[in-house]
């Protein structure tokens, strides 16, 4: 008796707990698949560790399922897109509960009225208990807070829902606003987000969109302006891995280098593996001129994302700067074979033909990374820079 109950209890433990966990959190993938264009990630046993978890890739669905059972936790659901609709937030938030009750009424059926053998009756009842324990436990709303692996705090699918329900009592400039920055019209999203917060609505996603926004739209100094503001909101007691990211992102345009790494070593504290924080670190190293410090950031990146082709043209940048020509053209090609379309492969190859001076190349090279973007860091300054050695 005493090694049934042993081996009811290891298969409740490795493989129900488990089974009920990924339903649950299908119940919120799937439909955030389908609402938004970004990757979607589900943490089958952690808050959102990585670590010690086994990764599977289905097309945009990311899934870490961590590796030993008896350290779980329940699971976490991670839509990418920065900007979503309050209605398909509250859908999806709503769908993983859902999903669990769903299960456990098809457990209970098959307990009471399906024809199965007692020793199958008793693992489905405890099925049942775990798919009614993650149904209530997420439904119910719950004020304590949840600490993700990066820092940063949730609440229960619940408390989420009675919070993106308050969110929907927002002025309709709030609606406008999230529509415009769908529509990439970046500059006017922020500057109503910015209208926003001077009415008084200071909540932390406000100035978070406010800041993206303007981030977008290229506007540094009025993206700086709300950074500030929000920094003295709550001391940056809310900060998580991408606020201090995007801080430091904005220091580092505007040349405030040294505060802006301090805001990448906060952030990569919170998250070792952001590759966004890692590559703009790697970024203002650049800016810098510490190459080789750079390197260092940039072979991170490219270890965690080998298929991002913004670390690639960057490390080629500082190769070519440290004499390692070869290898530094390499890796902007190799930026290219990933994006055809990145403008900072081309400005890294104009810088290239500027050094040696091959200004008529260097300039056609600019004028490429122009004509893809327009908003290219600097690309204006370094094409007249680049007509004016032309015309001595």
């Amino acid at each position: 008796m005493f090694y049934t109950y042993l081996i009811v209890i290891l298969v409740f433990v490795v493989v129900l707990r488990p089974i009920s966990t990924l339903i649950h959190e299908l119940g919120h993938g799937i439909p955030a698949l389908l609402l938004t264009k970004g990757k979607v990630t589900l943490y089958i046993g952690s808050y959102g560790d990585p670590k010690d978890s086994i990764k599977i890739n289905i097309g945009r669905l990311e899934v870490f399922f961590r590796k030993n059972p008896f350290h779980w936790k329940i699971g976490l659901c991670q839509m990418h897109d920065e900007n979503i609709s309050i209605k398909n937030q509250i859908f999806v938030t709503l769908m993983g509960p859902i999903m669990s009750l769903l299960l456990a009424l098809l457990v209970t059926y098959n307990v009471f009225f399906a024809n199965w053998n007692d020793a199958y009756v008793s693992v489905l009842f405890f099925f049942g208990i775990s798919t009614y324990f993650d149904f209530f436990a997420n439904i119910i709303p719950n004020k304590t807070p949840i600490e993700l692996y990066n820092g940063t705090i949730i609440y229960n699918d619940g408390q989420a829902i009675l919070d993106l329900l308050k969110f929907k009592r927002l002025p309709p400039e709030y609606e406008e606003a999230i529509n415009l920055y769908d529509d990439q019209q970046f500059f006017k999203a922020g500057e109503l987000f910015n209208e926003l917060i001077a009415l008084n609505h200071k909540q932390d996603y406000i100035y978070r969109l406010a800041i993206s926004a303007y981030l977008n739209a290229h506007d540094y100094h009025k993206a700086k302006l709300i950074n500030q503001e929000f920094e003295k909101k709550n001391n940056k007691a809310n900060f998580d891995t991408h606020d201090y990211n995007n801080s430091g992102l904005v220091k580092s345009y505007l040349k405030d280098f040294s505060k802006s790494l301090k805001d990448y070593e906060r952030s990569l504290e919170l998250q070792p593996d952001n590759t966004l924080a890692i590559n703009n670190r790697g970024y203002t190293y650049n800016l810098m001129e510490e190459y080789e410090k750079a390197i260092i950031d940039f072979d991170k990146a490219i270890a965690l994302e080998p298929d991002h082709p913004y670390p690639y043209n960057n490390r080629g940048l500082a190769k070519i700067k440290l004499g390692r020509t070869d290898e530094g053209l390499k890796d902007i090609d190799k930026s290219m074979s990933l994006d055809k379309n990145n403008a900072y492969a081309y400005m890294n190859l104009g810088v290239y033909y500027y050094d040696t001076g091959n200004y008529k190349e260097a300039l056609e090279k600019f004028n490429l990374a122009l004509e893809l973007d327009v908003n290219t860091y600097e690309i204006r300054d370094r094409i007249k820079e680049t007509k004016e050695k032309i015309t001595k």
